[in-house]
């Protein structure tokens, strides 16, 4: 495998490490605020999609440049289902309280 001049397949693994850690991060916040929503939120559906998602792709080794992007994409897409889980409306104060 040929890795970016003074990249070796040590770092691109610690990386993969680094974003899988910060990926969990994310990914517990969304599971906190999605789980005060109703059961029937469309909100709370497509948060634990991505969830299962997260949890599938993060269950497996990262020793590529080609995972260690796919790791950032999943931060990104968690990160977007985190901002869809603010506030819609006034009944919604709960969502907005949680860390």
């Amino acid at each position: 495998m040929v890795f970016p001049a003074g990249c070796s397949t040590a770092d691109v693994v610690q990386i993969g490490h680094l974003l899988a850690g910060a990926a969990q991060a994310v990914a517990d916040q969304v599971r906190a605020r999605a789980a005060r929503l109703p059961k029937d939120d469309d909100r709370r559906l497509f948060a634990e999609l991505i969830l299962q998602e997260s949890d599938n792709r993060l269950s497996q080794p990262c020793t590529s440049l080609n995972r260690v992007q796919n790791r950032a994409r999943l931060i990104h897409a968690l990160y977007g289902r985190l901002d869809r889980l603010e506030p819609a409306g006034p009944g919604d104060e709960a969502v907005a309280a949680s860390p």
